[in-house]
């Protein structure tokens, strides 16, 4: 596969679209071409997809899809049987080649059900479609051009339905990620000089410009249908905005139209589908011109071909279909037909997707969306601004908060760690936005210098720099006569780096003049938080490309770089994190050293932070109190990475940890992704350097050990002292460490142990690494958390008191019972026994009454006491793989999730309480009766009954339409109560729809149609699908997970897009099943009764491979709409709703 075509650092600026979409409609509508868009919206790429009913018409492309080539930075151009047959798709390909020749966009030709060198040769279809061209069109340069668009387009590397791909889902998914990643590297390129600047560099000329990410050129009935459809509506789920040709005016064949040309010239990405079809297109071969055009004028559009069902060769040398779509068109487009192959030759050299026939194409579309996604994120960051790295789209957001044009008073925040760049932009949009103010003042280091001088000193310089005068005021209150002034001229004042010694230096916003603007940057946001400041721009670390640049400007000055010091400055650049600070420090550093000198200093850096740099950052440190440094050394020496919720959990003080965390984020010393903790690691470094410094030479006397040689000596040689507060213990890094039964003696202020093992694929290394050859005689008193992989002994200490214990873990543990005689652990919360195949007794309730979790999965417990029902706080309980259980006793009445799967000898269960949300009892082969609670108060959000034949799974499916409404109303209580959003589903064996289900459909996706009284009311989708789990790859069982896009089409300048996750299947399943779901429509906040006409609602499911599904829309009853006595309808009761209502037919 080629790399990302080259593109100007002028395009991105005016690109609107990520991608243009190039197809036939009759070749790729609801298949290949909806799929790829699919996989491309999921990966938020901004797509643009000629409308069908335009492509239809086969007339000329419209000025809108000429315009989203030409602003799209990659076109995808999928080449089908049909495409040569549409004048309107090879006008698109003229335009698509025509904007890579002048812009540098990528092209990404597709070859769909058609070989390349049909496509390259115009041969079978192609040649078919061209001699009715040539018959049709007097124009012979039009039809040349088309022909020579095909030979170009098939000669640019894309994608092959038929090479490499089982199916179009494996070829969707790879020209999503293929136009993900083009789309990635061209959003930060390096800006180095031209010796040795990469062509991909994107102006900001042309992003400004550009109104769509992505247009989408496509061609022929094998693509509309098919993975024109598709791609498009993966496209959209990722919110890339995609501009589609009407599919009317395509099967028209006439020239492209304006809003086609326009499309194409302001579109990021220009993909182009090419299928069978595609050549017979005089719509698609002029848009394929179109898109080479765009690309020539090296504006850094990418244009993303995808070959759907076609050999690129037959693309290239338009053979097959190409070939016959040639024919005609060497007939009637004799002046076009040059062109067109041109085109076609140049589209199939470019890097490009090639889908290959397939029973599964939505694998492929992801692929496609996610490539298209990824290469549209990475144009938004364009790096032009002369003299600095990575700077032009972080100013440009922060003027979109400015409002300039807007006459109020605002204040405008900037924030980050120290080091990052919060002055360097300030100073930019300083010196850009300034000449428009009457006054200005730029006031450095305002929290030093209020520090060191007082705030009315600081305040007064600012006043006289923006009045243009010397100004002393001297007092806490500004005098009158300074007010009015004040008021009466529009400043510019930044405020820079103000801290808590300065935070009520700035004032109310009546002291300026409507017009002003005034910049605030900081390290700690919860000043800006205290004075309401709204608008705020947090500064994150550069990207790679431009995190490079900055660090071979300071390590090589004249970016003159040693080739054999390139990977260690990727690896130093890497290290750094993008801090620019960081980057500059550390490149400054390594200025005209040796190569050994360069792998010295990054040995060092691993060990200890650069004293420079952890100057610097522990400016940031010091300001903490000492419970914050606590928290912070804690994240730095043990809890990066760890989730959140368990981190507070292991506390004694959860809403101290809370507070405290929550104020690390906000002086951006680590950061809060995916509910998991992270920090910089050159903070974690310079955290683990001030724990190292407390005792160099003797781990022991220090707070907290992480270092596997630290903690081994410690251990082996009994030097724990009371020093020590917490250890982690990787067990993988040591060969074997006998303990003595007075290990932990000396430890009487020790509160965190951990002794793992690390996973691999989602599992534990096994290996017995400690050993003792007595029993512990003492563990700490103090203990909140203890985790110990495989602990050797049939118990805890007898002496052990677990009075502060909060969460025990004893996974792969040869424990019996966890310990002897009556113990009091009241604080305990959390118990994990996982595979602990020895444990014959559990506590007594009594003994910890505010258990709420509890993991038995593995053991071979018969039975569960009856006390159980006793544990009254007890919410997780997990028995999966507890083979000996045949049944159990009565749970406790507040349980909320319940694991029981794979317990091979469970025969029945007791009555499910109704606070349960989720059930998963798979796989379990002898379960032949249970009773499900089918009420208004019922909460259950998911069901698994995967591979329980014993049931009667018809039981279910006759009550599966009162189930899912109750299910429903559960999940929008949760959405309206708590704001949070989730899809309940159930699973089961079977091969049918339910009837209940309004709208159904053969294969994973469905489109319905809605007059806008059927949006009154709207709630929701009820949702439903046979999966075909026997042709699931065997390597895609590791926990393969069911989803759901919805897209909404509207009348309105947005549209909806968003993915409902339905079920993830841990076990393998060999035959059919139904899953049933429901989505609120609070996803992607739909506004109900909006005025919207004829919404189109298009539904796919992914990406197993689905037989049919079923849609059937949920409504509200307008007189029960509170969360207390919410009551649902299906489509079949609309007329009750609404007696204007009219039968809603299936698109």
């Amino acid at each position: 596969m080629a790399s990302a075509s080259s593109l100007s650092s002028g395009f991105t600026g005016k690109s609107k679209y990520d991608v243009f979409l190039s197809f036939r409609g009759k070749d790729t509508g609801t298949g290949i071409r909806d799929h790829l868009a699919a996989a491309l919206r999921r990966k938020q790429i901004k797509l643009f997809i000629d409308d069908e009913e335009e492509l239809q018409k086969g007339d000329e492309i419209s000025p809108a899809v000429s315009k989203a080539i030409e602003a799209s930075v990659v076109s995808v151009i999928i080449f089908s049987k049909n495409y040569a047959y549409s004048t309107w798709c090879l006008d698109e390909l003229v335009r698509i080649l025509d904007c890579k020749k002048r812009n540098g966009q990528t092209v990404v030709p597709v070859f769909y059900k058609v070989d390349p060198s049909d496509v390259r040769k115009q041969r079978g279809s192609f040649r078919k479609a061209f001699v009715h061209h040539e018959r049709n069109f007097s124009d012979k340069v039009r039809v040349q051009k088309w022909r020579d668009s095909l030979t170009q387009a098939s000669n640019i590397s894309g994608f092959h339905d038929s090479r490499s791909f089982r199916n179009d889902a494996e070829l969707v998914e790879k020209i999503a990620e293929d136009i993900s990643k083009k789309l990635e590297d061209m959003a930060d390129p390096p800006n180095f000089p031209s010796s040795m600047a990469s062509s991909s560099c994107l102006s900001s000329s042309f992003t400004a410009k550009c109104k769509y990410d992505a247009f989408l050129s496509f061609g022929g009935e094998d693509t509309r249908t098919g993975i024109r459809s598709h791609l498009a509506a993966a496209l959209r789920r990722k919110q890339i905005e995609l501009f589609i040709a009407d599919e009317k005016e395509v099967e028209k064949g006439n020239e492209i139209s304006p809003a086609v040309s326009d499309a194409i010239e302001t579109s990021l990405i220009l993909i182009i589908i090419f299928s069978e079809d595609y050549a017979s297109s005089k719509w698609c071969l002029d848009e394929l011109v179109k898109i080479l055009d765009c690309l020539e004028k090296n504006n850094g559009q990418i244009v993303v071909p995808v070959f759907y069902r076609v050999d690129p060769f037959d693309v290239l040398e338009q053979k097959g279909s190409f070939a016959e779509a040639f024919v005609r068109h060497e007939r009637n487009f004799p002046d076009k037909v040059q062109k067109w192959r041109d085109a076609l030759i140049k589209a199939s050299t470019i890097s490009a997707f090639v889908v290959t026939e397939s029973r599964n194409e939505a694998g492929h579309v992801e692929k496609i969306a996610q490539d298209i996604s990824k290469k549209v994120e990475d144009m938004s960051d364009s790096t032009d601004l002369s003299g600095f790295v990575g700077l032009n789209s972080r100013i440009e957001k922060i003027k979109s908060l400015l409002c300039l044009e807007l006459g109020d008073v605002r204040i405008v925040g900037i924030w980050g760690m120290g080091g990052i760049g919060k002055t360097t932009i300030a100073s930019v949009i300083f010196h850009q936005i300034s000449g428009d103010f009457q006054g200005k003042c730029f006031m450095k280091n305002v929290g030093e210098e209020s520090s060191k001088m007082g705030v009315m000193h600081v305040r007064d310089e600012v006043i006289s720099q923006v009045m243009g005068e010397n100004i002393k005021i001297g007092t806490p209150t500004i005098t009158p006569n300074i007010k009015k002034r004040l008021q009466q001229r529009k400043v510019l004042i930044v405020l820079d780096d103000v801290d808590d010694n300065s935070k009520n230096f700035a004032g109310g916003l009546e002291l300026f003049s409507p017009g002003s603007r005034i910049i605030i940057t900081t390290r700690d946001k919860r000043l800006l938080d205290k004075r309401r400041v709204e608008n705020v721009y947090e500064v994150k670390g550069l990207k790679h490309n431009s995190a490079l640049e900055l660090f071979c400007r300071k390590a090589f000055r004249q970016n003159n770089r040693s080739p054999d010091l390139l990977e260690l400055s990727e690896e130093v650049a890497h290290y750094a994190n993008g801090n620019p600070l960081a980057l500059q420090v550390l490149g400054s550093s390594l200025y005209q050293k040796s190569k050994e000198q360069w792998k010295d200093k990054l040995r060092k850096l691993k060990l200890i932070t650069d004293p420079n740099i952890y100057k610097v950052l522990k400016i940031s440190y010091d300001g903490l109190n000492w419970e914050e440094k606590e928290i912070f050394l804690d994240v730095a020496c043990f809890f990066k990475g760890e989730d959140v919720d368990f981190v507070t959990r292991v506390q004694d003080d959860p809403t101290s940890m809370h507070n405290g965390l929550n104020t690390l984020v906000e002086m951006s010393l680590i950061t809060i992704s995916a509910n998991r903790l992270q920090m910089h690691d050159i903070l974690q470094e310079l955290g683990k350097t001030i724990i190292l410094q407390e005792s160099f030479k003797e781990p022991g006397k220090r707070s907290k050990l992480w270092d596997h040689k630290d903690v081994y000596q410690v251990l082996k040689k009994n030097k724990g002292t009371d020093a020590i507060e917490g250890i982690f213990f990787d067990l993988s890094k040591i060969n074997y460490l006998h303990l003595s039964p007075q290990a932990f003696a000396n430890m009487s202020s020790l509160t965190l142990l951990k002794f793992y093992m690390p996973e691999c694929n989602g599992v534990p290394i096994m290996s017995s690494k400690l050993h003792l050859n007595q029993d512990l005689e003492y563990l700490p008193k103090k203990l909140r958390y203890l985790h110990w992989h495989e602990y050797p002994l049939k118990t805890l200490p007898f002496s052990f008191e677990p009075n502060y214990l909060i969460e025990l873990n004893l996974p792969y543990s040869k424990v019996e019972q966890i310990w002897i005689g009556e113990k009091k652990a009241f604080k305990l919360k959390f118990i994990n026994l996982y595979n602990s195949r020895y444990l014959t007794r559990l506590p007594e309730f009594s003994e910890i009454p505010n258990l709420e979790r509890i993991n038995l999965s593995g053991s071979e417990l018969e039975r569960l006491p009856a006390t159980i029902k006793q544990f009254s706080q007890l919410r997780y309980l997990y028995l999966r793989n507890c083979n000996m259980l045949q049944s159990l006793p009565e749970l406790p009445l507040l349980l909320s999730h319940l694991d029981a799967s794979n317990c091979k000898r469970l025969q029945s269960l007791p009555e499910i309480s109704s606070c349960l949300e989720e059930l998963d009892i798979s796989i379990l082969e002898k379960l032949s009766k249970t009773t499900f609670p089918i009420k208004h108060g019922c909460s259950l959000m998911q069901f698994e009954f995967q591979n329980c034949w014993e049931l009667k799974e018809n039981k279910i499916l006759e009550d599966s339409e009162l189930r899912i409404q109750h299910m429903a109303i559960a999940s929008l209580r949760l959405f309206y109560e708590k704001e949070q959003l989730y899809c309940p589903s159930i699973l089961l064996p079977g091969s049918e729809i339910p009837k209940w289900f309004a709208f159904q459909n053969i294969g994973p996706l469905i489109a319905l149609q809605l007059p806008e009284h059927c949006l009154i009311n709207l709630i929701g989708f009820a949702l439903c699908a046979v999966i075909d789990f026997k042709h699931l790859p065997s390597n895609s069982w590791d926990s393969f997970n069911i989803n759901c896009g919805i897209y909404i089409k509207m009348n309105k300048p947005e549209d909806l897009s968003f993915n409902c996750f339905l079920a993830s299947i841990r076990d393998a399943i060999d035959s059919d099943h139904v899953i049933l779901g429901f989505s609120p429509l609070g996803i992607g906040g739909f506004p109900v009764g909006g005025g919207n006409h004829n919404t189109t609602v298009l539904v796919d499911f992914f990406p197993a491979k689905v037989k049919c599904c079923g849609v059937s829309p949920v409504y509200a009853d307008p007189n029960k709409t509170e969360p207390k006595n919410l009551t649902l309808k299906f489509t079949a009761e609309i007329g009750k709703l609404d007696d204007k209502a009219s039968k809603i037919e299936s698109k």
